[in-house]
């Protein structure tokens, strides 16, 4: 018995020991599942354990406390959660150690928070999008970072009320709610509360933000006006960029990606704490391509007719840029920080359209410096926008684009309570933009161009009940440039039925300040040859404070105007026939002269015609018409909405606004009637003078008619206005009378399961055109257009499988025809559809790394969405990403 006792110990002893070195080889995985708005640990979470090759190597569901606990052999793991109401989540470089313990958090965002997520642009302040009084759209960072993006405008294109005009690979006008134009600010760009767009040009380029996809945090639309909170030039909404902080998303990014057209880009994002309260990130990119071609006729002739300019119409259809930025964060108390961020963008090569024809960009330098603080309800913030053109030139005159502008920011906000109810924000807002052009685009303008101007804003939100709120707010700038003060007041009421639910209606007025164009542009634009050696230039003119008046009166001229003539110097009446004789030497063959000159040439009568850029010729006109001083666009926005979550599982929205614009700034027209000869009485004179001639058979009927058409098609002089008086066609800004429309956008969001979501949206506008002189289409110098569809929308699918890591994508773009009037691009755009589709694989044997395919206009629906732009055909690109 004690043998058999003693032999089952020794068994026992050599299991045990040969028991210790197997559970050496284990290693511990803990953790806990979280609810990432919350906090809340998260019981009976389905937690699985992936291994090489993403062979499941373990299971387990979280307990009561929202903890688990697995024994893996050391190795690195994935760890994926999923739990019915939230989104799968996954997360990757998980290390085992044999014998030691290792502890993760797996963060999980709920469906509720994807489809009601925390914003800040409405309010500027966090809040819950369904609490917002605005229309708020966001696009979250893992969409951001799954798809291969040139610009950050390929990421809005599909949502609700939001119109894109993509003029080139990287280029592209982007507005919410119509007003489209080429070189557009209309849209208020931002990067971390920075203004984002070129500085004195208020030229939103989207291919010059820094800012890589690595970057982004999310992206938020506020559609409508938000000039009660963020002043000028926000009447047509907000696109805000939000970056990452380094202290909360350590580790390093990187990317390269090919496709079509020789693209080939390289993006990267390196991100260090520096303790627990501090953290230093670097990023940059790299971006080259081919751009879709396109020939300007009007460059093609300019070039035919000064070949000693060999800048004109000399595009470069390489697309290049190159970029980078650097931040830091040091959180000095629990509810605050200092950030200080820098960046820069070089676009080595683009052609971007403006007001007066295409712009070759060449070495354009964009950099900016930035410093914010927070503080509980404290905020401030500086910083500086500086542009750099290079050596980039217009192509229509081959002329220099010279801008070493910038703009300089401060603003202030801060917040109280009173009571449990009521709450106020105020702030108050300071910029000083100085164009610094070389004379070369403001002109005689240059010494006396600097705008100033502060604003001050205070913004109530009063809880009547818990299901009842009231805003209201009210804003004062100023601006010294402009007679009067500007007022912005809004007022909404929110009602919450129930949770996840807001209905609403709101009033809100916003303006647009002018441009420094719109002010102080004096530029030369092209040239409208005429003989040998005559013609005359178009010259670009912002509006002075004077505004333009055409009050000099000339006896004998018609209609009493005055003209300036390159036939002869001074001022004279704006009468043709005063310069018939002097014409007749220069157009009429020698023999002929003496029979077309004499004292009846006064019965010559006198016609005005002006320069039309779309049918480049010059069409009959009434007269011209005096220019006020410019003043603000003035936006007066009633508005109904509803958002809300049905089901857990469907987010609805619906807006339905009504919109009056007051003193609508419209684009660059030709505002200077030409001088002609009458062609009746030109053809009376000419044949009866030569009446005997032909008959005697000196001179043919085919001569006298091509002396007929030439004099009669002979602008002979330009009604010039009181400032500028010389021969010069100038297109000039002017405000218009009050515009009225309506809209809707609809959109909804379905989360079918934890993996599939569906998204849709329609938009509307009541009117693509004004037709003001109502005669059919949108092409005259009175009319405006929204260069924008009336009708518009997309349908998308979505299927984000973290186990797999498969991610695929695919959405529909429609756009109704329009027509399109802006600067000298005036004509109609066809109706297109668009399909985009993105893959995204995240490789099985290296966790960190991911594989993106993403095509845009994949059935290659060759379309043009911009007069003077390229069509624009299918372009397929793929991306290696890997993170460590």
């Amino acid at each position: 018995m004690r043998a058999r006792l003693f032999g089952v110990l020794g068994l026992s002893g050599l299991f045990l020991l040969s028991a210790h070195p197997l559970s050496a080889q284990q290693g511990t995985l803990t953790g806990r599942v979280v609810d990432v708005e919350s906090g809340q640990l998260l019981q009976s979470a389905q937690v699985q354990v992936l291994g090489v090759d993403e062979q499941q190597a373990g299971g387990i569901l979280s307990d009561a406390q929202g903890r688990f606990r697995v024994q893996l052999p050391p190795g690195s793991y994935s760890i994926v959660a999923t739990l019915v109401g939230y989104r799968q989540e996954r997360v990757d470089g998980v290390t085992v150690s044999a014998g030691e313990m290792t502890e993760v958090e797996v963060r999980m965002t709920s469906t509720a928070l994807e489809l009601n997520p925390v914003v800040v642009t409405a309010s500027r302040r966090r809040e819950k999008a369904l609490e917002s009084p605005s229309t708020i759209v966001t696009i979250s960072n893992d969409r951001v970072e799954e798809r291969v993006a040139l610009s950050p405008v390929d990421h809005v294109k599909a949502l609700p009320g939001v119109d894109v005009n993509q003029t080139g690979l990287t280029q592209s006008n982007v507005v919410t709610r119509g007003f489209n134009n080429v070189f557009s600010g209309a849209l208020l760009v931002m990067t971390d509360n920075r203004y984002a767009s070129v500085p004195s040009l208020r030229f939103n380029a989207y291919n010059m933000i820094p800012t890589t996809q690595f970057d982004v945090e999310r992206m938020e639309v506020l559609l409508g006006p938000a000039a009660a909170l963020y002043g000028p030039n926000s009447a047509d909404g907000v696109l805000h960029i939000i970056t990452t902080s380094p202290i909360d998303d350590p580790g390093t990014k990187v990317a390269v990606s090919t496709g079509e057209r020789g693209v080939f880009q390289t993006q990267f994002r390196t991100a260090f704490q520096l303790g627990e309260d501090a953290g230093l990130k670097f990023s940059g990119q790299f971006m080259q391509g081919d751009d879709w071609e396109y020939l300007d006729p009007v460059e093609v002739r300019a070039a035919e007719e000064n070949p000693d300019t060999p800048l004109i119409g000399e595009r470069d259809f390489a697309a290049e840029r190159y970029g980078g930025e650097v931040r830091f964060d040091y959180r000095a108390w629990d509810d605050g920080e200092v950030i200080l961020n820098a960046g820069h963008n070089n676009l080595g090569s683009s052609i971007e359209l403006t007001g007066v024809g295409a712009g070759q960009a060449r070495d354009w330098g964009y950099s900016y410096v930035q410093g914010r603080l927070t503080k509980g309800r404290l905020f401030a913030q500086a910083f500086l926008n500086k542009s750099d053109a290079g050596d980039s030139f217009l192509l229509r005159t081959g002329q220099p684009i010279i801008d070493r502008s910038t703009m300089m920011v401060g603003q202030v906000q801060h917040g109280f309570m009173v009571g449990e109810t009521q709450d106020f924000t105020y702030g108050l807002d300071l910029q000083r933009t100085e164009p610094k052009t070389g004379g070369s685009i403001t002109g005689r303008n240059e010494d006396d161009d600097i705008i100033n101007e502060v604003g001050g804003y205070i913004h109530s939100e009063t809880a009547l009940s818990d299901k009842v709120d009231l805003l209201a707010a009210l804003r004062v700038d100023h601006h010294n440039r402009l007679e009067d003060l500007v007022f912005s007041p809004r007022a909404a009421v929110v009602f919450k039925p129930a949770e996840n639910q807001n209905f609403r209606v709101t009033f809100n007025r916003a303006f647009s300040t002018p441009t420094t164009n719109n002010l102080f542009l004096d530029l030369r634009a092209g040239r409208i040859p005429i003989t040998a050696g005559v013609g005359y230039d178009v010259r670009t003119l912002g509006v002075p404070e004077s505004g333009f008046t055409f009050t000099d009166r000339c006896t004998g001229g018609f209609m009493d105007y005055c003209m300036q003539s390159p036939f002869a110097p001074g001022q004279l009446p704006a009468n043709a026939a005063l310069l018939w004789d002097g014409l007749v030497q220069t157009l009429v063959p020698e023999p002929l002269r003496p029979l077309l000159t004499g004292p009846e040439a006064g019965d010559l009568g006198t016609v005005l015609r002006r320069f039309n850029q779309e049918e480049a010729d010059f069409l009959p006109d009434s007269g011209p018409v005096d220019i006020e001083r410019i003043k603000p666009t003035i936006s007066n926005t009633f508005e109904v909405g509803y958002k809300g979550v049905l089901g857990g599982k469907l987010l609805l929205a619906a807006d339905v606004y009504s919109n009056r614009l007051r003193d609508f700034v419209g684009p660059l027209r030709v505002e200077t009637p030409s001088v002609f000869f009458d062609p009746a009485t030109v053809q009376t004179f000419v044949l009866e003078r030569l009446g005997p001639a032909i008959q005697g058979g000196l001179v043919t009927q085919e001569q006298a008619t091509e002396i007929i058409t030439n004099v009669s098609r002979l602008p002979v002089g330009t009604v010039a206005p009181d400032q500028s008086p010389s021969t010069d066609l100038i297109l000039t800004y002017r405000n218009f009378g009050d515009v009225d429309l309506w809209g809707a956008d609809l959109s909804f969001q379905y989360l079918a399961t934890d993996r599939l979501s569906l998204t849709g949206s329609y938009a509307h506008v009541s009117e693509e055109c004004f037709d003001f002189d109502e005669d059919g289409s949108c092409t005259s110098a009175n009319d405006i257009s929204l260069n924008a569809p009336a009708n518009k929308g997309s349908l998308g699918a979505r299927w984000d499988d973290r186990v797999t890591g498969l991610t695929l994508e695919g959405r529909m773009r429609y756009s109704e025809a329009f027509s399109m009037n802006s600067g000298v691009y005036i004509g109609d755009i066809d109706a297109y559809t668009s399909f985009d589709a993105n893959v995204s694989y995240q490789l099985p044997w290296a966790p960190g790394a991911t594989v993106t395919v993403t095509g845009t206009n994949i059935f290659d629906n060759v379309h043009r969405e911009s007069v003077g732009a390229p069509e624009i055909g299918r372009l397929l690109m793929v991306r290696l990403a890997y993170e460590f």
